[in-house]
């Protein structure tokens, strides 16, 4: 029922004015929710010129032009619905491969889009004992439950099989929140693109900050800065970005950087990706909640 209303309201008023709405509705949802504690100690810091290397690299995209035939024969290299788009599914494999990460969280597999380019650059570019653990609300392998079988696809899990990728993943269904909690495993990288509410990220971070190692990176997907459309159809994800606000409103060592445009179409014929990493921004200009060197 909700969506519906969603999608009646998107048809009435206009985009621009529907996202404003959108972004009221996050900031007076968040605003209900007591505060967390942000610990910023284990968090790195990411620069805008790292990311650059990082998508530009000619190595990397060597490797990723090698291993992308791999990953579109398990999986259909398009716009696949609920799933990351193509062109962001190659900035995390180039992300992947430029941070090395030993051991990698992913909150939200959906139909595994994410989890198997992630995966096969862990396989490629960090080393034998590489890992990726993957967390979602339901099983996502579960042909009742899972998103893959309606839409069509293999799951997850059969995916990786056919990749040769199956000793790379561990899949958890559990909620987030729960998991974040209770888990002692400790990880370099933490890519969340799960429940995209505004107080479910704003919680969701918090824990993660716990959960890195010295140095870690955490990787947030649909964060649109200032509520902006970032796609000709003009829709936006207001949740990531107004728990953004809130963050380094309450923690000043912590800002966000957009990655921005990529090297490489993302989705719409369009460059542009919705993929931003929180930083630690001790001792360097914050601009509207963004780091910037």
């Amino acid at each position: 029922m909700m969506h519906l209303l969603k999608q009646s309201a998107e048809t009435i008023l206009p985009r621009r004015v529907f996202g404003a709405l959108q972004i009221r509705r996050e900031r007076l949802r968040l605003a209900k929710i007591s505060g967390e504690a942000f610990d910023a100690e284990r968090l790195g810091t990411i620069t805008s010129s790292a990311l650059a290397q990082a998508l530009h690299s000619s190595s990397i995209s060597t490797g990723w032009l090698r291993d992308e035939d791999q990953i579109s024969d398990v999986m259909p290299f398009a716009d696949i619905d609920g799933g990351i788009c193509p062109g962001e599914r190659r900035a995390l494999y180039q992300l992947v491969a430029s941070l090395k990460p030993a051991r990698v969280l992913e909150i939200g597999t959906h139909i595994g889009a994410s989890t198997l380019a992630i995966a096969r650059s862990l396989a490629t570019h960090s080393g034998p004992g590489a890992h990726l653990t993957t967390v979602d609300i339901v099983d996502v392998n579960d042909p009742t439950h899972g998103a893959f079988a309606r839409l069509g696809l293999a799951s997850p899990r059969e995916n990786l099989m056919r990749a040769g990728l199956s000793d790379r993943v561990t899949f958890i269904a559990k909620p987030s929140s729960e998991y974040l909690r209770e888990t002692d495993d400790r990880f370099d990288l933490i890519f969340l693109d799960g429940d995209h509410a505004a107080p479910a990220v704003y919680r969701e971070f918090a824990q993660a900050l716990n959960c890195l190692t010295p140095n870690g990176a955490i990787l947030l997907h649909d964060f649109y800065p200032d509520g902006r459309p970032l796609y000709p159809n003009g829709s936006i994800e207001p949740g990531p970005v107004v728990a953004a606000e809130r963050i380094t409103a309450e923690c000043r060592g912590i800002g966000f950087l957009p990655l921005g445009e990529l090297p490489w179409e993302s989705k719409q014929g369009v460059r542009t990706t919705s993929l931003a990493f929180a930083t630690n921004c001790v001792g360097a200009v914050r601009r509207g909640g963004m780091q910037v060197h």
